[in-house]
């Protein structure tokens, strides 16, 4: 038995030596860099920046290559005699007369042209202007750039919100493990004690099973919440993106404490902006976008000018007459038949414009009433720590009275037992309680866009 306990005194040393702590301010850090939801937003601004990029060149001048080669079955173009000199009688004898005179001489009476050729030029064109729609279009993509850092920002805050919730229950089953881990080293001490009042025959044999009885529901329970506090750390470093391996979870420790909570005066803001947070400069670039949607449906309404010019080699009429060549040139466009359809697009802007007004006052009317909740959560349960604290000194003092009355012969095993549980489970509460303070002061913090130290 004593070589066991040696063995087992060895072990537990070695793990004590090979156990990892991990800060939340690390878990904070791997998440915002590594989590997938970040990833992912990180790659929604990076494509809103090449989004952004594409459209600046719209301003850009528009240079193309052409190039055509043909060759017909038959000419495109033939012109006879009787094409030139019209179907009159006096017509018709001068084309006979010309036809022979033609074939007498080995001339075709006819001209054929166009049956192979080739064309090759470069044009450039600049529009020089497009009904507003390419400065427009060049502010959407800054609206959108814009939209996705803020999204971003609101995907990071909602990661750290994830980890903060995550490990700050974990930090309060430790402390829960603590506690069981004192409970099970009294209910040891008890059951010494009861050993040595049995063979004395001054307890019965029931006080005894009920202790062991009380000891084996301990030792589940602690079995169980060690499984669960591996579950949580495996779920917390994944969430993190933090490599981890499934024999080390139960020798890692979170490293930060419950201990010390910033009171309501020092957390809650006097005068708190909701009106400039992510959201609300999210629903304004909403609006700002359906109002650059219109002034682009509105450039479909209005002509578009520009300029160009080609330069080329044209050969066209066949090899033999190929030479290089260029031309200036404007082009003016006037929509016409599309004047309707762009004119209900206008208005159907103008409704979702509208909208999206009356959306960013409803919306911004719900971040002010989270903001009170999350005030209001704050000060009750800063106010239910401190009962808490005041059960937990109860149970203890009436734990301690407890112990000194089982000494002393004056109480039972059941009544030490029930006072002991009434501490843990007055423990817990205030461990509860604290975790839950943590994670309302961060709730408050991001309805103001801000980030607890």
């Amino acid at each position: 038995m004593k070589r066991l306990f040696t063995i087992i005194l060895l072990l537990a040393q070695t793990l004590a030596a090979f156990s990892q702590t991990l800060s939340l301010e690390e878990c904070l850090k791997s998440a915002s860099e590594n989590s997938p939801t970040s990833r992912k937003s990180a790659l929604d601004t990076k494509a809103a920046k090449a989004m952004r990029a594409e459209a600046r060149w719209e301003y850009a001048p528009r240079v193309s290559v052409n190039a055509i080669a043909y060759d017909a079955l038959n000419p495109l173009v033939r012109i006879t005699l009787g094409d030139v000199l019209g179907s009159s009688d006096a017509a018709t004898v001068l084309k006979e007369n010309l036809n022979a005179l033609a074939y007498e001489n080995g001339i075709k009476p006819y001209f054929e042209t166009l049956s192979r050729g080739h064309v090759a030029m470069a044009t450039v064109l600049q529009p020089l202007f497009a009904g507003g729609r390419i400065i427009n279009g060049n502010r959407l993509a800054g609206i959108g750039l814009n939209a996705s850092s803020l999204q971003e920002e609101l995907a990071l805050r909602e990661v750290r919100d994830s980890v903060e919730i995550k490990y700050w229950r974990i930090v309060a089953l430790q402390e829960k493990e603590k506690t069981l881990v004192e409970t099970m080293k009294l209910v040891r001490s008890l059951e010494k004690d009861l050993e040595s009042a049995m063979e004395a025959g001054l307890v019965t044999e029931l006080a005894m099973r009920e202790l062991k009885t009380k000891k084996a529901q301990l030792e589940a329970g602690m079995f169980r919440l060690s499984g669960s506090l591996s579950l949580l750390k495996m779920d917390l470093l994944d969430y993190a993106g933090i490599a981890f391996d499934y024999l080390e979870l139960r020798s890692l420790k979170l490293s930060d404490s419950l201990d010390m909570l910033p009171p309501p005066e020092e957390v809650l803001s006097e005068n708190p902006g909701v009106d400039d947070t992510v959201e609300s400069r999210l629903l304004d670039l909403q609006v700002s976008a359906k109002e650059t949607e219109k002034r682009m449906a509105v450039g479909e309404l209005l002509p578009q000018v520009a300029i160009g010019a080609s330069y080329g080699y044209n050969a066209i009429m066949g090899p033999q007459s190929g030479r290089f060549n260029g031309l200036v040139f404007a082009t003016v466009k006037i929509p016409v038949t599309d004047l309707g359809k762009a004119s209900a697009r206008v208005r159907r802007y103008n409704y979702d414009i509208e909208k999206a007004r009356e959306d960013r006052e409803y919306l911004l009317s719900r971040l002010r009433l989270r903001e009170g909740m999350c005030r209001l959560e704050v000060e009750t349960l800063w106010r239910e720590i401190y009962a808490a604290e005041e059960g937990v000194r109860y149970a203890e003092l009436n734990l301690e009275k407890a112990s000194v009355r089982f000494k002393a012969g004056q109480t039972t095993v059941s009544d030490i037992l029930q006072a002991n549980m009434a501490c843990a489970e007055a423990k817990e509460a205030l461990l509860s309680r604290k975790a839950a303070y943590k994670n309302a002061v961060n709730a408050y913090l991001n309805c103001l866009g801000e980030t607890a130290e």
